[in-house]
């Protein structure tokens, strides 16, 4: 049911160059095993030679092996763990073909492989890469308690969803030790196919072009004795008995089942199923095909997707996300990962009625056409987190780390990050350090010190004693740089300040730079010069800002070339991280074999979402706007003109502005021209959270008409309160709010209207504040910590080791 993607062409872009690897992939079938061969692909592409050691017998997985000429050895040993003398011969010959074999690194996928790859193989030193395909086997409490032991054999876990690593980490693996990478969707295979092949598979099976459909694309399991004793792991019951209250309710639907049994007794649990349920009955609306070999069609007539398993990985909903198919899918395993609140839904596991539930949702989506919109979202999704190319080159980095220390390991302990920050400081009072911005008080510097690791923060530094209260926390090391402000303190300062950049650059053990901003691009050409790696944090766009025209009409000519500048500096970077979905990455690509993520800078502390949504209530309405002052990037002149609107209409109508810095007085007197004095409230730069609470959760919606974004802090913490909003359609803002709650850039007109249609319907705004609180929920700290964590232990260090 998944088709596999030839190799990629030799010669593309990669880790550093080295000697070929032997890597013997160690698997216990010979059937089943496809999901794999995108990796094998990629290995064989960069010049290493793959031998599969598999179970004797046919299958398909053994015949794709053969067609791509790799060298297939049989396994002495049939990988069934029994007490047996045949058992423990088949684990030594094993043991002598591993040996023989000499391999430079061990790679093995499924519990069983792992199992008998790590005992065949004790003492023989060879690098070991277990890659997680299911977190199944860890729901026994014997198979848990037998890993805390067993786990340590493995030289790297990769695991396949933040839910596996999580499982791990809690049986001792650190963060290092276990890196999340997915298995991979082919998104150029995959994806959204032309209404003909809907209405012509549609007519196949006999559906009508308007009705609703549902697809499961999953094989049958034989029940299991350790796990889930006696249940369909897969939950086609649950799904099927939540169809049968559901169809009952709405006739004119369908639901297409594909996949047929894994094994002989697997066909038997499929076979019962489908006279338990009657699956043959025109009046039951189910057609079960068995495994197909291409279930693209069958996706392209479905509107939904459901996955109700009770443990998965990711399953078929990467597929369905990158078909532009929305998902139903189960709180188990790896599975919410697959969906966000806009492009799916996620159901207890086993809880037939919470997806009927579900699926009567699904169907007034359709009814309304708005299932559409979930699948656009699902297919971003898809292109986001499980595009092949990209995770298929991280297993194959991981795997050459692992196997060759001259490339490099994956980094497993302590170091020194220094950071390169448009962040501006002071010296306090009390000597120590404490940042001028609002905006940077929240930098998150912890994140980085999550293994004992230390932080270097080059940034621009003021030694003026100033009363600053809020102090960079302990244990940060400052390399104060060149103090200035605005263009014409940059020219004055640019020698020293390229000095002073060039020394900690030179003295620097692993290289971070947030960019974009002068620091890092000046950073990024002394790496270049000086041959050290660096990573990017990609938080925002350059060419928005020079278009939002910060330096006027010549800002807008530099546009193109501040463009080109940032992705060249990114094109070059060893890793990459980019604070939106895809928004900023498709602009400014990462290079292909690098370690890159896509992972807010903004988190959100348990104590800074509320329980539930809001209820509307009848009164004035409080517009409220926080950001910085220092120019106009946040848009607060364009919130007044735009209040001066809605007043101008009749509405009762009060704007909170929070924020101060430079052009806080020209705003005050925007405010009093406008004749608008007793409407506006300037609170100044507030710092304390409980106060920034309190103005949040007494407002009626959050305004952001930004004419640049990264990925708002203000925004995401505004929606933590379940507060709705209306922003600009810039940076990251259209990742975190409805369609029709974005207007154009610096269009006052379009932002009155959104903010007077959002608050003239009780309805929509009661939705707004369910979808926003969603959404915040993905902003916890300890979930983007962990992905943090994931992607820092790969960054490598600066100097680059000898090829």
């Amino acid at each position: 049911m998944t088709r596999n993607r030839a190799g990629r062409l030799a010669g593309e872009e990669r880790s550093p160059s080295h000697r070929p690897l032997r890597i013997v992939l160690v698997m216990k079938t010979s059937r089943g095993g496809q999901f794999t061969l995108p990796h094998i692909d990629e290995l064989r592409s960069r010049g290493h030679e793959v031998i599969a050691v598999l179970p004797r017998g046919e299958g398909n997985f053994r015949t794709a092996l053969t067609e791509r000429g790799v060298t297939i050895v049989d396994s002495p040993f049939e990988f069934r763990f029994r007490p047996t003398y045949s058992a423990v011969t088949g684990l030594f010959g094993l043991r002598r073909e591993l040996r023989a074999l000499r391999p430079d690194v061990l790679h093995y996928h499924l519990y069983a492989s792992a199992l008998a790859t790590r005992l065949a193989s004790l003492g023989l030193g060879i690098p070991r890469v277990h890659m997680v395909a299911g977190p199944l086997y860890l729901d026994s409490p014997l198979i848990r308690a037998a890993e805390r032991v067993l786990v340590r054999l493995d030289t790297v876990t990769i695991c396949g969803s933040e839910f596996t690593a999580r499982r791990y980490r809690e049986l001792g693996r650190t963060v290092a030790q276990s890196p999340v990478i997915p298995y991979g969707a082919d998104t150029e295979y995959f994806r959204p196919l032309d209404s003909d092949v809907r209405t012509r598979v549609r007519a196949e099976v006999g559906i009508e072009p308007g009705d609703f459909v549902a697809i499961m694309v999953a094989l049958v399991y034989s029940p299991k004795r350790l796990v889930h004793a006696g249940r369909d792991i897969k939950g086609h019951d649950v799904l099927l008995e939540a169809w049968r209250g559901f169809r009952a309710e709405h006739p004119a639907s369908h639901l297409i089942l594909v996949g047929g049994g894994f094994t002989d007794a697997g066909e038997h649990q499929r076979r019962e199923m489908m006279a338990r349920y009657r699956t043959g009955s025109p009046a039951h609306g189910v057609t079960w095909l068995d495994t197909v070999a291409d279930v693209r069609p069958y996706y392209a007539a479905a509107d939904i997707s459901v996955s109700p398993s009770l443990s998965e990985n990711h399953g078929a909903a990467r597929e369905a996300c990158a078909m532009g198919v929305p998902s139903i899918v189960s709180d188990a395993g790896g599975l919410p990962e697959t969906v966000e609140p806009q492009s799916g839904w996620v159901v207890p596991r086993g809880d037939y009625e919470e997806l009927a539930t579900a699926l009567r949702h699904a169907h007034a989506e359709h009814l309304r056409g708005e299932l559409p919109h979930r699948g656009a979202r699902a297919r971003a999704l898809a292109l986001e987190r499980f595009e092949d190319a990209r995770v298929t080159s991280e297993v194959a980095d991981v795997i050459e780390r692992a196997a060759i220390p001259a490339v490099g390991r994956i980094r497993r302990g302590p170091t020194v990050f220094s950071v390169f920050t448009e962040a501006r400081l002071t010296i306090q009072e009390s000597g120590g350090w404490a940042p001028l911005d609002p905006a940077t008080r929240g930098q998150q510097w912890d994140r980085y010190t999550h293994d004992g690791s230390q932080v270097r923060v080059a940034a621009r530094a003021r030694r003026r004693p100033s009363a600053e209260s809020v102090a960079m926390p302990e244990g940060l090391t400052v390399v104060p740089l060149p103090y200035y402000v605005g263009v014409a303190g940059l020219a004055r300062t640019l020698l020293p300040l390229a000095r002073s950049v060039w020394r900690a650059v030179a003295d620097a053990e692993t290289i971070l730079l947030r960019v974009p901003g002068v620091m890092g691009s000046i950073a990024a050409l002394a790496c270049r010069i000086l041959r050290r790696d660096y990573a990017v944090e990609v938080v925002g766009d350059p060419g928005d800002v020079l278009r939002a025209g910060v330096l006027g009409g010549t800002g807008r000519r530099l546009a193109p070339l501040a463009e080109a500048h940032m992705r060249w500096l990114v094109r070059h970077s060893a890793a990459s991280l980019f604070v939106t979905r895809e928004t900023l990455q498709n602009r400014y690509p990462g290079r292909r074999g690098t370690p890159t993520t896509a992972m807010s800078n903004v988190s959100l502390s348990p104590g800074m979402i509320v329980p539930r949504a809001r209820t509307w209530t009848p009164g004035p309405i409080r517009i409220v706007a926080i950001g910085s002052q220092e120019n106009h990037y946040k848009g607060h002149d364009v919130l007044l003109k735009a209040l001066r609107e809605l007043i101008s209409k009749g509405m009762d109508v009060t704007v909170t502005l929070v924020g101060g810095g430079r052009a806080h007085t020209e705003l005050v007197e925007l405010s009093r021209s406008l004749g608008m004095t007793a409407h506006v409230c300037f609170t100044g730069a507030v710092n304390d959270r409980a106060h920034i609470n309190e103005i949040l959760d007494s407002a009626t919606v959050f305004a952001m008409p930004s004419l640049t974004e990264g990925m708002p802090r203000a925004l995401i913490e505004a929606m933590a309160r379940a507060l709705p909003a209306v922003g600009s359609r810039i940076g990251g803002i259209p990742e975190l709010l409805e369609t029709s709650c974005l207007v154009p850039v610096g269009d006052h007109h379009a932002l009155a209207s959104a903010l007077g249609d959002l608050v003239s319907d009780p309805g929509a705004w009661e939705e707004q504040s369910r979808n926003n609180l969603k959404i915040a929920q993905t902003y916890e700290k300890a979930l983007l910590d962990d992905r943090f964590s994931t992607w820092l232990a790969r960054v490598p260090p600066a100097r680059r080791r000898p090829e």
